[in-house]
């Protein structure tokens, strides 16, 4: 029992480092997507001061694509974020129901 109990925790130690993994490529993939927004907008501002009117007007549709792909990406995130807290909820439920049975065992030897 005591062996089980022993790799139940080692279970949970692992998918808890698995998680902080998945959680930091996810943060690194929105940190990445979030530079190459911040490249548009510094790219627009740089164009802005080199033309006038016209690229104004050009810039005004280039604002309206940047603002479309941050939503996107806080979509995306947000997405992900809820795929990942569901799937912990069911391993953690699943590890739950197991010890509660090793718990069950380990009560009925007393």
């Amino acid at each position: 029992m005591k062996e089980k109990l022993q790799q139940l925790m080692q279970a949970l130690t692992s998918e808890r480092e698995e998680l902080r993994v998945r959680l930091h490529l996810l943060g690194l993939e929105a940190k990445e997507e979030l530079e190459q927004a911040e490249e548009k907008w510094q790219n627009m501002q740089l164009r802005l001061r080199d033309a006038g009117w016209e690229l104004n007007l050009k810039a005004k549709e280039e604002i309206h694509d940047l603002g479309e792909d941050v939503d996107k990406l806080q979509h995306k995130i947000s997405d992900k974020v809820e795929d990942i807290r569901l799937e912990v909820v069911e391993e953690l439920h699943e590890l739950g129901e197991e010890l509660a049975e090793l718990y069950r065992k380990i009560r009925s030897h007393f």
